[in-house]
């Protein structure tokens, strides 16, 4: 499950999916396990909030949207991720393990690296108005909230998932 109920996601373009998995002779593309309808093309483009994840009898996940009052099953696949503002600051990453702060100003839906961020050093350059460069990721997300903990004398920084859980078992 890549998305959470209340995430906000953007619907990828017809044509970038149209290109990646093809159509059948019902003009529906066919994305593994489910079909994109002709019917779901006005959401593309668009961004939308998931409001429930379903997970079917073969462990597939698919999600309802608010925008379609759960008319239609959507899945990884149909999204761009998480919908980013011109200008916000994300977490990039080119492998899916090891992240950067940026600056977003783009997505080049169909790429396989299609997040367009400011360089590193160049924010000054953005943010004073003046031209800047930009580079390409493959991978981005929210900002991970991180928290330090101390064992044994030694600063230790986790994800905010784990911080969640331990603190959980903590109350218990």
């Amino acid at each position: 499950m890549k998305f959470k109920v209340g995430d906000k996601v953007r619907v990828r373009q017809w044509k970038a999916m149209k290109r990646e998995f093809g159509v059948d002779g019902s003009n529906r593309i066919e994305i593994p396990c489910f079909y994109f309808v002709p019917e779901m093309a006005k959401y593309c483009g668009k961004s939308v909030t998931i409001d429930s994840v379903v997970i079917d009898e073969s462990y597939t996940t698919c999600y309802k949207i608010v925008e379609d009052n759960g008319v239609f099953s959507w899945t990884d696949d149909m999204f761009e991720d998480y919908v980013f503002e011109y200008g916000d600051r994300i977490e990039v990453s080119n492998d899916g393990n090891c992240w950067q702060e940026r600056i977003y100003v783009g997505y080049i839906d169909g790429d396989n690296s299609p997040y367009l961020c400011v360089i590193g050093g160049e924010e000054h350059s953005f943010y004073s108005g003046k031209n800047f460069d930009s580079c390409q990721w493959s991978y981005a997300r929210p900002i991970q909230k991180k928290h330090t903990i101390i064992i044994d004398g030694k600063e230790i920084e986790i994800s905010e998932e784990s911080y969640k859980k331990l603190k959980e078992s903590l109350l218990k």
